[in-house]
């Protein structure tokens, strides 16, 4: 992979992050496992629409 397409993929993650940090209760993603059933709950969420 060439520096370019790594630098895609760490800008499109960090969007991705930044989307799924707005709709999280701070207090639920305090640890690994709270900010794991976050994003698996969000994720599932957005399937489900």
């Amino acid at each position: 992979m060439d520096a370019e397409k790594r630098r895609q993929i760490q800008a499109h993650a960090r969007a991705i992050a930044a989307l799924l940090y707005e709709g999280s209760d701070p207090e639920e993603i305090q640890t690994l496992s709270g900010i794991e059933k976050t994003v698996r709950h969000q994720l599932l969420a957005g399937l489900k629409r």
